[in-house]
């Protein structure tokens, strides 16, 4: 009597905790992200180590490279971390509250359109720290073309091959679920769709030439 008993309990505090995800809650936890992906990193960071504001540094852009080659790589890096941090630790916790990977991956990818749209940056050391929450061995795997153009002094080629490398390194490592690699497919798409949209102020690209410039190296112009 007393193991039915037992096997009719009521549900434990951590299942009622990862109780199913609506609509309203996922989109509840996207305001949250998006809101997040507002903090400027960057403009933070130079402005508590140098006191002058990110616009008027080098080309004036809000990401972490900006910092590095302004301000030297120890806040450059530390801007990198933060704005990676400010995608990964809501999807992160996302996952924690009982999220499913579709959630997850909205999460961390509603961080990066905060930054896109209120920082007016790239979003790429968001996509990075959004990733990692979608699949740390994923997005580990896909560090080493970001390493190398690093070094050899060609960091946008390498993080343009990371992010097309991610959606096969998902569906390599996740043949049984291929509808994981649809997260880090729409994490490209964002990411190269901010490129292509160029600086603000920057004008309409009429080359062909000038696209590519904008979508594999994030530039709007040659150099």
């Amino acid at each position: 009597m007393s193991c039915r008993a037992s096997s009719r309990r009521a549900p434990s505090r951590k299942a009622h905790w990862r109780r199913p995800w609506g609509a309203a809650r996922t989109l509840l936890w996207m305001g949250g992200a998006f809101a997040v992906g507002g903090i400027p990193s960057g403009r933070i960071v130079a402005k508590a180590v140098a006191g002058e504001s990110l616009e008027d540094l080098g080309d004036g852009k809000p990401g972490s490279s900006n910092v590095a080659r302004s301000l030297g790589w120890k806040p450059g890096a530390l801007t990198l971390a933060l704005d990676a941090g400010k995608a990964y630790v809501p999807a992160a916790a996302a996952r924690l509250a009982g999220a499913g990977e579709g959630t997850v991956a909205a999460v961390g990818i509603a961080t990066m359109l905060g930054h896109i749209t209120l920082v007016k940056g790239r979003g790429a050391a968001c996509g990075l720290g959004a990733a990692y929450a979608m699949d740390p061995k994923m997005m580990t795997l896909d560090l080493v073309p970001i390493i190398c153009g690093s070094v050899l002094h060609h960091h946008a080629e390498g993080v343009s091959l990371t992010a097309v490398a991610l959606p096969l390194t998902s569906l390599a490592l996740h043949r049984d679920e291929p509808s994981r690699a649809l997260g880090p497919l729409a994490l490209i798409a964002v990411i190269f769709g901010a490129r292509l949209r160029g600086t603000p102020g920057a004008g309409f690209p009429h080359t062909l030439k000038a696209w590519w410039y904008r979508f594999w190296l994030g530039r709007d112009t040659k150099g």
